[in-house]
């Protein structure tokens, strides 16, 4: 089964009680895959305690951590796309995983899967 991978707006939806990201952890869960969230989509979407549906959200899925490998991977693509570093390593992680990035940032993300040929990117 494919994965699903969240980016940092996708995250801030689920806080927001946004219907369309509930229903897209919904299927994830019913499908027992757990979607992927890296780390750097993590700290651009967490703010604090107080956060409870995106703390429920986030106890059924994988949390990646940025490894020096991802790192390398995200550097190049921002040197080929200029995206931004925190989207480049969401985007990686989600390619190196086999994941498809849900996101509520389509330009920027498409463009990164230009370079990530293996990443397939959705809209929130």
């Amino acid at each position: 089964m494919v994965a699903l991978s969240f980016d940092a707006g996708v995250l801030v939806a689920l806080e927001r009680r946004d219907s369309r990201a509930w229903a897209w952890m919904r299927r994830a869960t019913e499908r027992e895959v757990p979607p992927v969230v890296s780390t750097a989509a993590l700290a651009e979407a967490w703010r604090g305690r107080r956060q409870m549906w995106l703390a429920n959200a986030l106890r059924g899925c994988e949390i990646v951590p940025v490894s020096d490998t991802l790192a390398r991977a995200a550097g190049v693509a921002c040197g080929t796309t200029g995206a931004a570093a925190l989207d480049a390593i969401i985007a990686a992680t989600a390619a190196t995983r086999g994941a498809t990035l849900l996101t509520a940032d389509l330009e920027d993300m498409n463009a990164l899967a230009g370079h990530f040929r293996s990443l397939r990117v959705v809209a929130l």
